[in-house]
């Protein structure tokens, strides 16, 4: 009897072990700068949540962006003739990027458009070009629409993105 006294106390005390580290993560993930969601959501819904953190936008909807080719995105960078994003996250950023050009991460939009915001709202009549890995990478777009929402009204995509860019031999800053 005694036996099964002992294994029933040391399973409640590894119930309320894990009930109590429980109970921190979720404090500890509260508190946090960047908390994580307890539910959920696609790249698309965070970026639609961090955009309306930003301003009282409604949801956006998909819409046909305009896009340049590699030469086109050649004589942007040349001339510095429009702004520059770099939509992919700033590890990959970090790894390289087209000169010139800034992070504005789909990952922590909110967070990078804050960064950038003195830059940005003196260019809201000037051309931007987002870009991202490029093929199927969609982040380059999501960015694209949040800055329409935000009502600059001159945002094109450079679909080959990265890939495209160094594919070329074309080339890169790192850091």
């Amino acid at each position: 009897m005694g036996r099964f006294t002992n294994v029933g106390r040391d399973l409640a005390g590894v119930v309320g072990l894990a009930a109590l580290s429980v109970l921190v993560g979720l404090a500890i993930n509260h508190f946090s700068s960047q908390p994580l969601s307890m539910v959920y959501q696609s790249p698309q819904e965070r970026l639609q949540a961090q955009l309306a953190e930003l301003v009282a936008a409604p949801p956006f909807e998909s819409f046909p962006a305009d896009t340049i080719d590699l030469n086109q995105f050649r004589r942007v960078v040349e001339d510095r003739s429009a702004l520059i994003f770099d939509a992919r996250s700033s590890f990959y950023y970090g790894q390289g990027h087209v000169p010139g050009a800034m992070n504005l991460s789909r990952d922590h939009f909110a967070r990078d458009y804050l960064r950038l915001r003195s830059t940005l709202e003196k260019a809201k009549d000037h051309p931007i070009v987002v870009y991202c890995s490029g093929g199927a990478c969609h982040d380059s777009k999501m960015v694209a629409q949040a800055l329409v929402s935000l009502g600059f009204d001159q945002v094109r995509i450079f679909a080959g993105g990265w890939d495209v860019w160094t594919a070329a031999g074309l080339p890169a800053n790192k850091g």
